[in-house]
């Protein structure tokens, strides 16, 4: 989903009267002005990613930057309703700011749905029959838990800035002057940090890698130190961890009482450690039992396919080390756009190298990161999915077997047009266990215990696919995969690729159909056409 060199981080508000700046030997914004004289304000960081984009039949980008303004064309057919939308390498805390402007050089001719969109997809749609250009998104427009929030509803804050995107009628085109925060960014009242559960700790196993690092948690930032300090952990070893937090803003540890937190293990229940820490203190100490040697795994007589989506990413030769070191061979559903970026980006190259060198095998996740649902222009679609089709038989020198779509749970439906439009080029398409591991907030403890007992999809079970992320600051995933295949081998359970699951399987498939795993007893709960 993104190309970026970066490392998952928020910045926060420190004070309304100390503002942030950019580069100052250019016209850049001043925080907390987020986009003027065609830049981005640098607290944003580098954009990860942007929606929706052109198909190959179309023009080839549908934003650009001239004359110190967004300018933004709908270059899609028979798209209207979709945000276009901006997401950021950092988000902003907005607590104690009013409303997020945007400001056009003159409202657009014909339809126009302007929108304000925050982390986890809460937007605000305004009344465009004033084609006004100026949009204002107040703070009672955003501040409510959105519906259907089904988990880790403890770890969101829905006052982030995320992105924000405007789209107008097909042909034609708004031009943004200037995006900014209405307020001054400060917070009268710190709340007492109310977040107990420390997620981001996975309990000490032979051979893992401390974490050093608590970043999940919106009340509170912290770093972790183990003694014994070892780079990975030691067999028979009693391990102490010291962790130090700190508020984030507008939160304080005031009002906390004593040896309150807790650790939580790999299925969300309470570990047996202790962790003590005084009244009102942000230094807690955590003793864990002492470590087991590392145990010799009976011969695999089931198998499950690891997949990712969203390859290739800045991280993506980090995910291929713990892979090799655990011995694992996985499915990377690949978007064209990433691939593409291979042929200039080395550490890219390297990765893509290496994805085939080590035995992994490359799935069609679209050209463009895109919600390819029945909404979307049929033959956009067509030329979108071929193109992706291509560049993977020439980089592999074979057609992809495999699509996952984008975003793809909205758009399984029998009958499908993206099904459809797969069958077309002889592919099937793969869902599986979602390890809800690109929401960056959901810990690897969170991630894990997902993957071990996660009900929907039968859980644990021979011929299982397990769906989940490589993207930049992807450390959820990576910390919890070690402890993961630790649980699956120490039942029998040996981890292959989507292809060689089927052959293990003997499991017929069928191109343009929807598949959640290669289970026999679930033939009939699959989508066929």
């Amino acid at each position: 989903m993104t190309l970026v060199n970066l490392t998952k981080k928020n910045f926060f508000i420190v004070c309304a009267l100390v503002f942030f700046s950019c580069t100052p030997n250019n016209n850049a914004p001043t925080f907390p002005v987020l986009f003027e004289n065609g830049q981005w304000a640098a607290e944003l960081g580098n954009i990860i990613t942007h929606t929706p984009s052109a198909g190959s039949d179309c023009a080839p980008y549908t934003w650009s930057i001239k004359d110190g303004m967004l300018h933004i064309t709908n270059t899609i057919p028979d798209t209207r309703n979709i945000p276009f939308r901006w997401v950021f390498e950092n988000t902003i805390d907005i607590r104690g700011y009013d409303a997020v402007v945007m400001v056009l050089e003159e409202a657009p001719i014909g339809f126009f749905r302007p929108v304000l969109r925050f982390r986890t997809d809460v937007d605000a749609a305004f009344d465009s029959e004033n084609h006004t250009n100026i949009i204002r998104m107040a703070r009672e427009t955003y501040n409510v838990i959105p519906p259907n929030v089904g988990f880790n509803i403890d770890h969101m804050d829905f006052e982030k800035f995320d992105g924000v995107g405007a789209l107008p009628d097909f042909g034609q085109s708004v031009r943004i002057k200037k995006i900014y925060l209405e307020g001054d960014g400060i917070i009268s009242t710190l709340g007492t940090i109310n977040s107990r559960n420390i997620m981001d700790i996975l309990p000490p196993r032979t051979g893992n890698t401390p974490v050093t690092e608590i970043t999940t948690s919106q009340h509170y930032t912290g770093t972790i130190e183990w003694y014994p300090n070892h780079d990975t952990f030691q067999a028979d070893v009693e391990y102490t961890a010291t962790i130090t937090l700190t508020p984030r803003y507008g939160w304080t540890f005031d009002g906390v009482p004593a040896n309150w937190f807790r650790v939580f293990d790999k299925f969300g229940s309470h570990e047996d450690n202790t962790l003590t820490h005084a009244a009102g203190a942000n230094v807690l100490t955590c003793i864990f039992p002492a470590t087991i040697p590392v145990m010799e795994y009976p011969e695999p007589t089931q198998f499950v396919a690891l997949s990712f989506d969203d390859t290739l990413s800045s991280d993506t030769n980090d995910l291929l080390d713990i892979l090799k070191k655990l011995g694992i061979r996985a499915t990377f559903f690949s978007t064209g756009i990433n691939l593409e970026k291979a042929r200039t980006n080395p550490e890219l190259q390297r990765a893509l190298d290496r994805i085939i060198a080590e035995g992994h095998e490359i799935a069609h996740h679209a050209w463009q990161h895109d919600r390819w649902n029945n909404e979307a222009n049929v033959d956009v679609m067509r030329a979108d999915f071929k193109r992706n089709y291509e560049l993977i038989r020439e980089i592999t020198g074979k057609a992809p077997q495999w699509i996952r779509f984008p975003t793809g749970a909205g758009m399984l439906p029998v009958g499908s047009n993206a099904l459809t439009v797969s069958g077309e080029l002889g592919m099937t398409h793969l869902w599986g266990v979602d390890m809800a591991d690109w929401d960056k907030n959901n810990s690897a403890s969170f991630v894990l215990n997902r993957m071990l007992t996660q009900t929907g999809n039968n859980g644990i079970r021979d011929g299982q696919i397990y769906l989940g992320h490589d993207m930049p600051g992807q450390t959820n995933t990576m910390q919890a995969l070690p402890e993961f295949a630790h649980e699956l081998r120490s039942r029998g359970i040996c981890f292959v690729t989507a292809t060689e699951l089927r052959e293990h399987k003997n499991f017929s498939v069928m191109p343009g159909v929807n598949y959640h795993n290669f289970v026999h007893d679930d033939v009939a709960k699959h989508n066929f056409n």
